[in-house]
């Protein structure tokens, strides 16, 4: 029964088709393929986050002048009415709303004109302060008008620059991904092949039961069949052996679906978070709308491109943010925590407390949140603790 077992083992495996079109040098070969790309595009991304950044500082600056603007145009507005109650104030003190006809009221004329004169001059320096402050304004408006016209033209060519850009990732990760999916169903293939075979051993190991076959001899005895015995003869003499039962037990009809979960990846590997085409720069500290400042790296990459865990350990926290829109956080078993940002989509099956090995899908890029271009943004916090500038780590591994 063993040779039996082994003969229908190498029989199930003989009928697979060949598993061999798609290997690790393959796809370690797509991967260089992938970083090659991210190479050459470093200069045009590098340009791209310089007019973001440029874009941020002048829309914030524009923002402030306006605000300025409308509290000085207030002042004026306030300086004018109290110049005029004050002028009417000290006229009337002065004498009255007609003009003096009688000596005394001739005698108070030069005081009135005074007052009158001493108003005019405070009014008109004020006035004049806050002209000038109007005019020095406007010219500081027209200036960043222009620049923001200027920043307007650069935005078109960034456009066209965007364009370029994304069509080189989405290129380069269609390819990458169709190998990808070649090797991952082969992978399946193989599990499965497998896990049949190691089925069909254990069937034919448990299922098969052979009785033994005990002879009794009897010296010249005459031949008698009893019963379900069947007798032999000879030379003389009658051997009866019982009837021997072999059951097999008909295979199970359904097998075990073939586990997709990674093995286990030694401690400390990490992996490039974008499992497709990518380009980036070092945006740490770049100036981002509202006075804030950039504390990540923003992974430029086609729209549904893979994420996975840059290491082995926990999914924290996955849901909405107004800024990082759908996101989640790898807690790793090296103690860093990982934040994953402005996602399209998770992978079918993400919750929180979910245990996921480097390398293992959890989601796709997206732009949602913030963001105005599909790209992951990730953030590192080292042991927990506050952001740190993970692009020397991202660039090393992608």
């Amino acid at each position: 029964m063993k040779v039996l077992a082994v003969s229908l083992v190498v029989v199930v495996m003989a009928a697979a088709p060949a598993l061999a079109d798609v290997t690790r040098d393959d796809l370690e070969t797509a991967r260089d393929r992938l970083r090659a790309v991210t190479e050459r595009l470093a200069d045009e991304v590098a340009a791209y986050e310089a007019a973001v950044s440029e874009e941020s500082v002048l829309g914030d600056r524009l923002d402030r002048l306006r605000v300025q603007l409308t509290a000085r145009e207030r002042e004026l507005v306030l300086a004018r009415a109290a110049a005029r109650d004050r002028a009417a104030e000290m006229y009337m003190s002065a004498g009255g709303s007609m003009p003096p006809t009688d000596g005394e009221g001739m005698e108070r004329l030069p005081t009135r004109y005074v007052y009158l004169e001493s108003v005019s001059q405070t009014d008109r320096e004020v006035v004049n302060r806050l002209e000038a402050a109007r005019r020095d304004y406007e010219q500081q408006e027209a200036l960043v008008l222009q620049s923001v016209e200027d920043q307007a033209a650069l935005r078109r060519d960034m456009e066209e620059l965007v364009t370029y850009i994304y069509g080189e990732l989405d290129a380069a990760n269609t390819e990458y991904e169709e190998l990808q999916a070649a090797w991952e169903a082969q992978e399946a293939e193989r599990l499965r092949l497998e896990q049949e075979a190691r089925e069909l051993q254990e069937f034919l190991a448990t299922s098969t039961t052979t009785t033994t076959r005990p002879v009794t001899t009897t010296t010249r005895a005459p031949v008698t069949t009893t019963g379900a015995t069947i007798p032999t003869t000879t030379a003389g003499l009658v051997t009866t052996l019982p009837e021997t039962t072999t059951t097999i037990t008909a295979p199970p009809t359904t097998i075990a679906a073939p586990t997709t979960t990674l093995p286990p990846v030694p401690a400390g590997t990490r992996v490039c978070p974008v499992d497709g085409a990518t380009s980036f720069n070092d945006t740490w500290g770049a100036p981002r709308p509202g006075g804030r400042s950039h504390a990540g790296v923003d992974m430029l990459a086609a729209e549904g491109t893979r994420l996975v865990a840059i290491e082995s350990g926990v999914i924290w926290s996955p849901g909405w943010h107004s800024a990082g829109g759908l996101g989640l956080y790898v807690r790793g078993d090296s103690g860093d925590v990982w934040y994953y940002a402005h996602l399209s989509a998770y992978v079918t099956g993400l919750v929180g407390g979910l245990r996921v090995q480097a390398g293992q899908l959890v989601g796709y890029v997206g732009h949602t949140g913030n963001a105005s271009t599909p790209h992951l943004h990730l953030g590192w916090q080292p042991g927990g603790g506050s952001y740190q500038n993970a692009f020397p780590i991202v660039d090393a591994l992608c």
